[in-house]
C-alpha cells in the first residue's frame, strides 16, 4: 500500500493521511473558538493547556481530545463515552481533523495502518 505523505514543513490543514481535504480544511479554518484554539496549538502558538482559557465545556472536551490529552477534560467529564456524547458532529470532525493534523511543535509520524 502506497502512502502519499507530504514531505514539506508541517502546516495545521495537512492531513497525516494526505494533503487537501475540503471537510478537513472547513471544520479547522471554522470560526468558532474550538477550531481557533486547534489551529493555534497546531501552529505552536499555545500549548493544548493554555488554549483551553475561555472555552465552553463542550469547546474544552474538544480541544483535549484532539491533542489527547486526558488530564485536561473537565472533572465531570473524564471518560471517553461521556466525553463524546457531550460533542455535536462539528466538534466530532474536529477532533478527528486536528489529531490527524501535522503538530508544528509535536509532530510525529502516523502509526502503521493509518
Amino acid at each position: 500500500m502506497t502512502e502519499n505523505y507530504t514531505t514539506t514543513a508541517p502546516n495545521p490543514t495537512t492531513l497525516k493521511t494526505g494533503p487537501g481535504d475540503k471537510e478537513a480544511h472547513s471544520v479547522l479554518n471554522g470560526p468558532e473558538e474550538d477550531a481557533d484554539a486547534c489551529r493555534m496549538v497546531l501552529s505552536g502558538q499555545l500549548m493544548p493547556d493554555e488554549a483551553l482559557y475561555g472555552l465552553s465545556t463542550s469547546q474544552a472536551i474538544t480541544v483535549a481530545l484532539a491533542f489527547g490529552r486526558e488530564d485536561l477534560l473537565p472533572a465531570s467529564h473524564r471518560d471517553f463515552r461521556a466525553c463524546w456524547r457531550r460533542l455535536d458532529n462539528r466538534q466530532r470532525s474536529l477532533v478527528d481533523v486536528a489529531a490527524r493534523a501535522k503538530w508544528e511543535t509535536n509532530y510525529e509520524s502516523p502509526p502503521v495502518g493509518w
